[in-house]
């Protein structure tokens, strides 16, 4: 739809409106880059719901960890 199929009642009444919208400046590229940059980083903590009070998460995870890749070849 164009503005010549628009009814003349129809026009008089959105030219009764007046909307500013305020210009936002574009990022250039390297504002982008330096945003994802320095985005903080996820802690991989929290991935795995190991909690910073959680002791026995961190002793058993890494342990079973590595008894299950001394055991791949022995499966291999």
């Amino acid at each position: 739809m164009n503005k010549k199929d628009i009814p003349t009642e129809l026009q008089n009444r959105l030219d009764e409106f007046h909307v500013e919208v305020p210009e936002i400046p574009a990022k250039s590229r390297l504002e982008r880059l330096a945003n994802w940059v320095y985005a903080p980083a996820k802690n991989p903590m929290n991935l795995l719901g190991i909690k910073g009070n959680s002791i026995t998460g961190l002793i058993l995870l890494p342990l079973i960890f590595v008894l299950v890749l001394s055991c791949t070849p022995i499966f291999l």
